[in-house]
This record gives structure tokens, sequence and C-alpha cells, in this order.
């Protein structure tokens, strides 16, 4: 929508900062439908409804929006360091990734689904997994532009849209659940958003977690075409599995390290993105 307008401004820098600011305010804004009503905006935020949504669900929608919007101004701010300092030579360094590589890191990113299934519930979340994966073959291919599984819908060339499976996977069963049993929503409600402050102890709780998603993320945004999204939810399945034993059960059920994780993961990746786009030309997603 915005590409028009950054072109009649004339001005190249300004143009970018233009688009840059948009894409950040997508990336972050995803991550208030997340945790208010658990539709993710964007693919980079679905992780962060994991955590984000039972907070909102505790009646602890403030403190969760904070934790959503420090983990992801530390992330890009993070994100942004390292890419003034380190951007030429991480450049080349992602010219060395070839189809094998990108396919180990598809293979990493779609495996750490497992990490967020519950106990006996491996094999449920691989075989949804093998269903994600089908459902991306339909529309065009990439290689010889020839229709895959379109069944001759022409609505169906360009694939299933992410909109459309983020409300029939995320909104559309609160909608009905809303519907339904309207009593038992309202107990658990969150209620109005008041209290937006977090302790001194959630902050020490979640600085750790910041600091590692946001270099994580920035090494995995630098990729090109690897993103903010596989970034997301590598670093909510890392902080995941090296929590201890208490947080671990926590994760799911309203855990703000499970909050932070993502976020500041997909923002530092936002502005890795940016290194193979301007040394390179290359779109990092």
């Amino acid at each position: 929508i915005m590409i028009p307008v950054a072109i009649s401004i004339g001005d190249p820098s300004a143009a970018l900062i233009l688009l840059a600011g948009v894409y950040y305010g997508a990336i972050f804004g995803g991550s208030t439908s997340s945790i208010l009503i658990n539709a993710p905006g964007v693919a980079s935020t679905v992780a962060t409804s994991f955590d984000g949504y039972p907070l909102a669900r505790q009646g602890k929608a403030g403190k969760a929006l904070t934790v959503a919007a420090i983990a992801s101004f530390c992330g890009g701010t993070i994100g942004a360091i390292l890419l003034m300092i380190f951007a030429p030579m991480l450049a080349s360094v992602a010219l060395l990734f070839h189809s094998a590589e990108y396919f180990a890191l598809m293979v990493v990113g779609l495996s750490a689904i497992a990490a967020f299934a519950g106990t006996g519930q491996v094999g449920k979340a691989l075989l949804m997994t093998l269903l994600g994966l089908i459902m991306a073959t339909v529309g065009e291919g990439a290689l010889f532009n020839a229709p895959r599984f379109t069944m001759g819908i022409m609505d169906l060339q360009s694939g299933f849209g992410f909109i459309t499976l983020a409300m029939a996977m995320f909104a559309l069963p609160e909608a009905l659940y809303l519907v339904l049993d309207p009593a038992r929503s309202n107990n658990e409600a969150g209620g109005e958003i008041k209290d937006l402050r977090i302790t001194r102890d959630e902050a020490k709780q979640i600085a750790p977690v910041i600091g590692r998603q946001s270099i994580q993320g920035f090494l995995i945004g630098v990729l090109p075409g690897a993103g903010a999204t596989i970034a997301s939810f590598l670093g909510y399945a890392v902080e995941r599995n090296i929590a201890s034993k208490e947080d671990h059960e926590q994760f799911g059920k309203g855990s703000i390290k499970g909050l932070a994780a993502p976020e500041a993961a997909n923002n530092a990746a936002a502005t890795g993105s940016f290194v193979p786009l301007l040394t390179l030309g290359i779109p990092g997603s």
C-alpha cells in the first residue's frame, strides 16, 4: 500500500525510512492481536500467542503488552546496533548458504514445533507440520510456474493466504467459543487493561532472554529467505528447552519468558533482514 507513496517521495533515504517503519510497525502490531484476541496479525507473531494470550486470560493483558513492547524495542535496537557493526561481514557469510544449508535450517525450524507439544503430543504436532507442508504446495510452483493442486480454482493460484489460515485457526475458533459459551468466556476474560507495569524481578527474568534471542534472531534474519517467522519459533523453542523445570512447565500457560523470546527474536530478525537487502540487494524475507 505504501510503495506508491514511497516512490512519490523522491528521496531514497526518506522512502527507505518510511518502508522500514511500516515493516517494523506491522511486526510489532501483530503482537497486540495475538495477545488480546489470539489472532496473529502476521506470521512472525504466531509464537507470541502461545503465552501472550494465556496471560491476557489471566487478567494480565497490560503486563503482556508491556513485555512484548520491551522485548520488541530491545530486539530491534540490538539488531540495529549489530547491523551497523557487522553488516558487510555477515553479507559475505550469507552468500555461503546454498540449497543444502537452507534445507537444514528449514528442517530445524519445522522440527522445533515438536518442542511446543505436550507429553505424548509430539506425533500430533509432527502430523500437523506435515499437513502444513502439504498445504504449502498448493499454488504455482516457484521454478516452472505450473499450478499445483489448485483443482482449476483461480483463487488458489497463489496458494493459501496467511491471513485466511490465521483467521480459520485462531480467530474463528475464538469467536465461536465466545458465542457458544459467553458465561464461561466472561469469567475467563482478562477485563480492562489497567496495570501495564512489570516488577523488577520480572524485568530480571526477561533480560537474559531478550539478549539471547536478539542475537540469535538477528543472525537468522541475515539469511536471505529465513525471516522473522523462523526466528520467532526457534527463539521460543530454545528458551523452552533451556528453561529450568519449573519455568518449563509455565511455557504455554502464561510465561513472560515465553512471550519475550519470540518478540525479541522476530524484531531482531526484521533488522537482520536488512543486511542482505542493503549490501547485496537481496530481500532477507
